[in-house]
């Protein structure tokens, strides 16, 4: 797993719109037994995160040589220019597992959809995991070559996880499914049109 480091520093006695307009972000770091700190961060550096980097561990660098190990928990946005205001992290201890939230990647191909013409219906993009810090995973793949009938579907028992992971998402719920194609749904039997043409 590759771990992301943003530069911070100590929250400056200014009001949050002044830390803003000078180019930086307010933030907050809490934990269930950390007191919480105010802290801020360059805004450019935050936007040049990759998107994994939302839901893996992530290095605050103080400038101490001892880096604070978090998730982001939450991003406030402004609605008219999507500008971050406001970001939550959640301090992470490296030997207690934590929940978090990673995107499915979907992979291979499913023979429903290239020889009997099903639609592919992805209902999730992303799986909720508990796992020790060092072992959130980048993606949890799902494999499409499973759906082989029209109709059939892959559930979150069918992703393969590594061991140290757990899957928390109902274990019945559905990942993707081959959905038969409204034409072949919508069309009447040959039987029912011929007693339809009768009477």
């Amino acid at each position: 797993m590759e771990k992301y480091t943003l530069k911070a520093s100590k929250r400056e006695d200014k009001t949050p719109n002044r830390i803003r307009q000078e180019g930086n972000v307010p933030a907050t770091i809490y934990g269930p037994t950390f007191e919480p700190e105010s802290i801020q961060f360059c805004a450019r550096e935050f936007s040049r995160l990759p998107a994994a980097a939302f839901s893996h561990l992530l290095e605050l660098d103080f400038g101490t040589g001892k880096p604070l190990n978090v998730i982001i928990r939450n991003v406030q946005r402004k609605s008219t220019t999507d500008s971050v205001v406001n970001v939550e992290f959640y301090r992470v201890r490296l030997d207690k597992k934590l929940t978090v939230t990673v995107p499915i990647k979907f992979v291979g191909t499913a023979t429903a959809v290239t020889t009997w013409g099903a639609q592919l219906l992805e209902s999730a993009v992303d799986v909720e995991v508990e796992c020790m810090p060092n072992d959130i995973p980048d993606f949890i793949e799902c494999d499409l070559s499973l759906l082989k009938e029209l109709d059939s579907a892959i559930n979150f028992s069918d992703l393969k996880v590594p061991a140290s992971v757990k899957v928390l998402n109902p274990l019945d719920e559905v990942v993707a499914r081959a959905v038969t194609p409204r034409s072949t749904e919508s069309a009447t039997p040959e039987p029912a049109k011929q007693e339809a043409a009768a009477t």
